[in-house]
């Protein structure tokens, strides 16, 4: 809750700024590459790109914030934006984009934003936060990705949403390092995409993965394979020291890829319903094909019909697992998830912690809420790490019972007890769970409320109303909030 009311003072806090670029119809720029040329974009500027379309290809280079001088991108304040054709930014630095909306159409089929460095590891582009931003409809193949960087160093992305790539992927990252991809929803798309080429020092933390992989792809794939000519100098691996931190990945053909990784973290997810294969092990660079040094601990694997962990065969050094929980939601009977023998041997869970569809594990798994249930197997069982620091709602995982997966327990959120924390609220929602509406009943009448996402992104802002259609939200948890107070809520189909 401390995120979202935090993301609230910051919306307070940006009408302070002085506009100095204003972008679109009647304004003093057409668009963004109009100001660029125009050399009207400086350092500390806010660019506000005001309602309307965006449409065609635009190219920026060499733009340049400071470090206590960025340059704000964004929407000017609730102004409905749309925007088609690629947006790329060759080795620029301290840019922010905010609050944009990208999205595809019949005349610009293709990519939507990319950030390179120029074509070499020289000019890499650095201090790069995209934030808020929806980037959807992307249905070019040849586009590749929806989303790419392609030599960036220092950078953010946090609470996007990709949707909607039936033949691409939804973001790519390459030649790419210390970054942070936090709290996005990434939903229907061939795959959710990849860091490769020499990238290190990456981390993927509570994010959300919704049928993100069409057949023979994954959710997401931590490696791959690169040509000589794209990687930095004194870099002799395909990817090191990326961490795959309180993730949810549901549904989609398969889950996540260690394609010739090394010394990468799968620490504290959740993996639920995956199509095909949950995990897979690859050898795929031709420079640095081996895996080595990987973690797989405390992941809860729920299987469907298929469990199944896949690959090449690997060494022993490839990859250890410890304290993870597999299971499964269609069998009462379950011997475990079958690995490709005898090349995954080497790596398998000697020691695997196994339960049938009669054990609950979650809440309303179905329904996506993965919250764990009074009694699951997964409270206070994991290892105790160091990091991830917390779960994938922003919370801490204990420090003395850490749970396994992706949502550490907390009772408030179990059963009828998020109802009864509520008694002490000045408000109270019900019912809860919900499919089509809720109600709210307070002792004072609040000026507006607000609804976010469980990633944190507002999807309403309006004057109090005591009931609230739910019907067009997805499956999920919610948060309402009413004054300076937040309760979560639980959508259903």
């Amino acid at each position: 809750m401390n995120k979202i009311i935090a993301c609230f003072f910051y919306f307070a806090n940006v009408w302070v700024i002085n506009a100095q670029v204003h972008l679109g119809p009647g304004q003093a720029y057409a668009n963004i590459e109009v100001a660029f040329k125009s050399n009207a974009i400086k350092p500390g500027d806010t660019v506000y790109l005001h309602a309307g379309s965006y449409s065609g290809y635009q190219y920026i280079t060499n733009l340049h914030g400071a470090q206590n001088k960025w340059i704000t991108i964004r929407s000017f304040g609730m102004d409905q934006i749309d925007i088609s054709g690629t947006w790329q930014f060759a080795s620029c630095s301290y840019l922010r984009f905010e609050f944009l909306n990208f999205k595809g159409n019949s005349k610009n089929p293709g990519r939507l934003f990319s950030v390179d460095n120029g074509g070499s590891c020289l000019t890499q582009s650095k201090h790069i936060i995209i934030r808020n931003c929806i980037f959807s409809n992307v249905t070019d193949p040849n586009a590749i990705a929806a989303f790419k960087f392609g030599g960036v160093d220092s950078f953010e992305v946090s609470n996007n949403i990709f949707k909607d790539f039936p033949a691409t992927s939804a973001m790519d990252y390459n030649v790419c390092h210390a970054g942070v991809i936090i709290e996005n929803r990434i939903e229907n798309c061939l795959t959710g995409g990849h860091i490769k080429g020499g990238a290190s020092d990456i981390t993927m933390e509570r994010n959300f993965f919704i049928n993100a992989s069409q057949a023979s792809w994954v959710a997401f794939e931590l490696g791959g394979d690169t040509g000589a000519q794209f990687y930095c100098p004194n870099e002799n691996y395909e990817v090191k020291n990326l961490n795959f931190y309180s993730n949810i990945v549901v549904g989609g053909y398969r889950g996540l890829a260690l394609s010739s990784a090394v010394n990468c973290n799968v620490i504290n997810n959740t993996f639920y319903n995956c199509g095909q294969a949950t995990m897979r092990f690859l050898t795929t660079s031709v420079l640095y094909p081996a895996l080595s040094g990987n973690r797989v601990e405390n992941n809860i694997f729920a299987f469907g019909n298929s469990a199944y962990f896949n690959g090449g065969k690997q060494p022993a050094s490839a990859a250890s697992f410890s304290n993870n929980i597999y299971s499964s939601i269609v069998n009462s009977v379950f011997n475990g998830p079958y690995w490709d023998t005898p090349d995954l041997d080497p790596i398998k869970d000697k020691n695997p912690t196994i339960f049938g569809s009669n054990v609950a594990m979650f809440q309303d798994g179905m329904n996506n809420n993965f919250n764990l249930i009074k009694g699951s197997p997964a409270i206070g069982k994991g290892k105790m790490v160091n990091e991830p620091v917390n779960d994938f709602y922003g919370k801490p995982f204990s420090s003395t019972t850490r749970s396994i997966g992706a949502i550490e327990f907390n009772i408030a959120t179990t059963d009828n007890d998020a109802l009864d924390a509520q008694h002490t609220r000045s408000f109270k929602i019900f019912p809860n769970p919900a499919k089509n509406y809720i109600t709210i009943e307070t002792k004072e009448i609040p000026k507006q409320i607000e609804i976010y996402n469980s990633v944190g992104i507002r999807l309403l802002i309006s004057e109090y109303n005591s009931q609230i259609l739910i019907d067009q939200y997805l499956p999920g948890l919610y948060f309402l909030k009413v004054g300076k107070e937040v309760l979560q809520f639980v959508v259903l189909n």
